[in-house]
């Protein structure tokens, strides 16, 4: 039998392309998505291992650093730390826990200009947290809760009206957690919940809550293709002024709204159904 010798056609051969550059249209953008989150990640790494060095060297000195390089030369840091985003690094607060915030990742303020904290810790101990009911606990500077039903905490001041809360979170296992903001601090708790839940089908969504009783989602998107849900460490930001709120995670915003429903009120979290979760680096922020 005699080969067919012949190539491609031009038809096949421009089949072929279009078919490379559909899959590099969908390709790229994911790769770009999960540099993005590897290098958030690595900037909360930095930031962490930052702000356990000044704390260090502030027990040792009795008082702050003045530079990186101080840290590096007292031998807590291998290096000077640096986003690899190239953000910019400025201290949020030094006492009582140190808190470094990122001009791209983390409680953002220009340089040269101190935020106006209006709560943060470290989760080094319980003070300034009240436990509305379930499970929580602190360990090796996290707060965690490891939920067989409902769990809920407060934190903050119910007369806060604008403000941005940042934390960073970790979810172990189970159908997700929630951030409340704008809420009024009691066990059967009302004001905004911000819920970060696969249980609902890999989605980020707001609920609005009376009384403990949680009303249907109002705002729901869902979490972007190849996002990492489980042990994966995530910031997050809820920022609400006057009555728009602006919620990103990962400093990617994936929700921006108006609603005016509760106008002022403290923050807290809330895990369900089983929920393991971990909370590091709680700052609140006007």
């Amino acid at each position: 039998m005699k080969r067919d010798s012949r190539g491609f056609t031009l038809v096949e051969l421009m089949v072929v392309i279009g078919v490379i550059m559909a899959l590099l249209s969908i390709a790229t953008p994911l790769m770009v998505l999960y540099l993005d989150r590897a290098r958030a990640t690595a900037c909360l790494s930095v930031r962490y291992n930052t702000e356990r060095a000044e704390a260090t060297y502030i027990m040792e000195k009795n008082g702050p650093s003045p530079s990186f390089s101080a840290l590096v030369g007292s031998g807590l840091l291998a290096q000077e730390p640096a986003c690899p985003s190239s953000g910019i690094y400025v201290w949020i607060q030094r006492t009582p826990t140190p808190i470094l915030g990122c001009s791209l990742h983390y409680a953002t303020i220009p340089a040269g200009e101190t935020a106006n904290v209006l709560f943060s810790t470290g989760f080094d101990n319980m003070g300034n947290l009240r436990s509305l009911m379930g499970n929580w606990s602190i360990n090796n500077g996290t707060l965690l809760s490891t939920s067989t039903g409902e769990s809920r905490l407060s934190f903050g001041d119910n007369a806060w009206t604008d403000y941005e809360i940042k934390v960073g979170a970790v979810l172990t296992k189970g159908n997700g957690y929630g951030i409340y903001y704008r809420a009024d601090g009691n066990p059967n708790i009302t004001g905004y919940v911000f819920q970060y839940d696969p249980g609902l089908g890999n989605k980020f969504v707001v609920r609005k809550v009376i009384n403990g009783n949680e009303q249907s989602p109002f705002q729901s998107v869902s979490m972007p293709a190849g996002f990492a849900i489980l042990n994966q460490a995530h910031d997050i930001s809820i920022a609400v002024v006057g009555n728009r709120q602006i919620i990103k995670v990962d400093n990617q915003p994936v929700m921006d709204f108006t609603d005016s429903s509760f106008t002022s009120g403290s923050g807290g979290f809330r895990t369900w159904s089983g929920t393991t979760a971990s909370f590091d680096n709680l700052t609140v922020v006007k």
